[in-house]
């Protein structure tokens, strides 16, 4: 029997069956894609709406912080379409740094004592395309997200000056009209400082202005002791602290870290005193700084010379309000300083023999996010 040798079609035939399968396969991979695409889109939905909800939570705005936490969430659609996401979905309650678990408020109270995180879901059903082919029509994309209230334990770029949080007070309210150890900073506080801006001494150039015998509000970083237990190593240097004063924020990160700390300052930190005057050494660091914002008057002023700068200079400072010494740590003589705020400040100029004049603007809210009991607030997503 004689055998075929011309295999021509059978080769074409065999080329479209796997060109049909390669087409179905590739088909499927995008509808695939696809869904990812819809899983993340979901997720920002449920971020959004975990993130509202802890920022009514956080200024104890209960009331309707479920509705604007679901109309956050909503905003965010998912293939041009609105996620399904309900009151009942954003959940407050709390949320355990350590064990990294969120348990529901009973009966799903805001106000309940301990409250420190809310949790929202958000879900939707999309639709195959492709997939259809292969007998799949539908599937169910949903997510999950807590946002927690934590604390700011570490603002970056903090000048080697801490301001005694009492001078501060004493401006809004007289002297002696609130107790730096027991009053917090309120809302109102914030506002009434950023629209009245009354002056105040940041550094001392005078004892008869020095609230703490032999220190002149100047001080060394990085802390002597951080919030968590973790020691220090502060600089000993006058150059430091003048260098530090006037140095650009990676200029000042860099020089912390050399000395073998963090770049960034906190509540709950200690801080050892640079203790003197140095007079030359804060006029020559505050004219570098206000030079390169704008340029001082006179101009030749400095160290030597009294000056005012030509567009107010934003300082990031420590308040301070117990002083002395800092559990386990040796060297503060009684005089270190316990941050309770890191302050925006405004330099506007500098007299020699009375010292750095200028006025707060707002408590700084940008900084590490930590678990770490802290006055200052912030919230993010640790799920």
């Amino acid at each position: 029997m004689r055998r075929l040798r011309n295999r021509r079609g059978a080769t074409m035939i065999l080329v479209g069956v796997a060109l049909i399968a390669l087409v179905g396969v590739m088909a499927l991979a995008l509808d695939m894609g696809r869904m990812y695409l819809f899983r993340a889109q979901v997720h920002v939905a449920s971020d959004a709406a975990a993130l509202a909800g802890a920022e009514r939570l956080l200024r104890q705005a209960y009331v309707g912080a479920a509705d604007t936490a679901v109309a956050y969430g909503r905003v965010n659609h998912v293939e041009d379409a609105v996620p399904t996401i309900t009151a009942a979905d954003v959940i407050p309650g709390r949320w355990d740094f350590a064990s990294t678990t969120f348990t529901p408020a009973l009966n799903g109270s805001w106000t309940a004592s301990g409250n420190n995180a809310v949790q929202a879901s958000a879900r939707y059903t999309a639709q195959y395309r492709f997939g259809r082919l292969f007998g799949l029509t539908t599937r169910l994309r949903s997510a999950t997200s807590v946002a927690a209230i934590g604390g700011v334990n570490g603002t970056a770029c903090v000048r080697p000056l801490a301001v005694p949080y009492q001078r501060l007070l004493d401006a809004r309210y007289g002297v002696g009209g609130r107790d730096a150890m027991t009053y917090a900073l309120t809302a109102d506080d914030i506002n009434w400082f950023g629209t009245n801006h009354p002056l105040m001494l940041l550094k001392s150039g005078s004892s008869n202005n020095n609230m703490i015998s032999g220190n002149f509000y100047g001080v060394r970083l990085p802390p002597v002791m951080y919030a968590d237990g973790a020691s220090g190593n502060p600089w000993s240097g006058a150059n430091d602290f003048s260098n530090a004063l006037g140095a650009t924020c990676d200029e000042l990160a860099l020089l912390v870290s050399n000395a073998g700390g963090r770049p960034t300052i906190g509540a709950g930190d200690w801080l050892l005193p640079e203790n003197g005057n140095m007079v030359g050494k804060t006029g020559d660091g505050v004219a570098t700084l206000c030079i390169a914002n704008g340029g001082i008057t006179p101009a030749n002023g400095g160290g030597n010379r009294s000056f005012v700068c030509n567009a107010p200079t934003q300082m990031i400072l420590a308040l301070w309000a117990e002083s002395g010494n800092a559990p386990g740590a040796s060297g503060c003589g009684g005089k270190c300083f316990l941050v309770k705020y890191i302050g925006v400040f405004y330099v506007t100029e500098y007299v020699r023999g009375d010292g750095v004049r200028g006025y707060f603007s707002t408590l700084a809210t940008q900084g590490r996010f930590s678990p770490l009991p802290s006055l200052i607030k912030k919230i993010a997503l640790v799920q």
